[in-house]
């Protein structure tokens, strides 16, 4: 009984797996034409010489595998956001293999609210403020923020147990950011960071 159920279930796994992944093929031509028209010339490059074959294996192993940033990862995201975005509600980031991109502290009462910001379905979910996103400390010995004065509601996030560090963007300074495209503004405390041994949680589209 207990090997029918789990050959059935293998069965139904292979059969949706594909018909997912082909859901993904369709958006493949319009990337590579449009990275390779508008993309810097690096991107461009590579969305002339990527094939179906290897954007397959690009999005498995960037599924598979979260964190492991490689130079074309620009292109597994671009194809995942959109299919990772339409999970039912119930199914936020934990059940996405992603880490987080950014944080952002928004207004909530009288105080701030802090959510993490899924690097994948750029979904949203609540997070302890006194926690490191990357291995749970709550020593405040441990936990350090800092700022740079042209930057008011860019704040890096680092710990110095795991060395892990993420921006966090306070939306009461600033209603109309977008944690994870004002974080790509945050250049120089990433090379402050990077300089005294932290290690971003998750690299952005810019490859830092």
């Amino acid at each position: 009984m207990w090997n029918r159920r789990a050959q059935r279930a293998r069965i139904l796994a292979e059969r949706y797996q594909g018909e997912r992944l082909q859901n993904l093929r369709n958006a493949y031509p319009s990337l590579l034409d449009l990275v390779a028209r508008t993309g810097p010339p690096a991107l461009s490059e590579s969305a002339r010489e990527l094939n179906t074959t290897q954007l397959d294996q690009l999005i498995h192993e960037s599924w598979e595998s979260p964190g492991n940033f490689s130079a074309l990862e620009f292109f597994a995201r671009a194809v995942l956001q959109p299919y990772a975005a339409s999970f039912p509600a119930g199914l936020d980031c934990p059940w996405c293999p992603q880490p987080p991109q950014a944080g952002c502290l928004r207004p909530q009462a009288d105080g701030l609210a802090f959510d993490l910001v899924c690097a994948l379905c750029l979904r949203r979910r609540p997070f302890p403020r006194t926690r490191c996103p990357g291995c749970n400390e709550s020593s405040e010995t441990k936990l350090a923020s800092f700022t740079a004065p042209e930057f008011p509601h860019l704040r890096l996030q680092a710990c110095d147990g795991c060395r892990a560090y993420l921006f966090v963007v306070n939306l009461s300074l600033d209603p109309a950011a977008i944690p994870e495209v004002d974080e790509l503004a945050g250049l120089p405390l990433d090379l402050w960071a990077l300089e005294r041994g932290y290690y971003k949680l998750q690299p952005n589209l810019a490859g830092i």
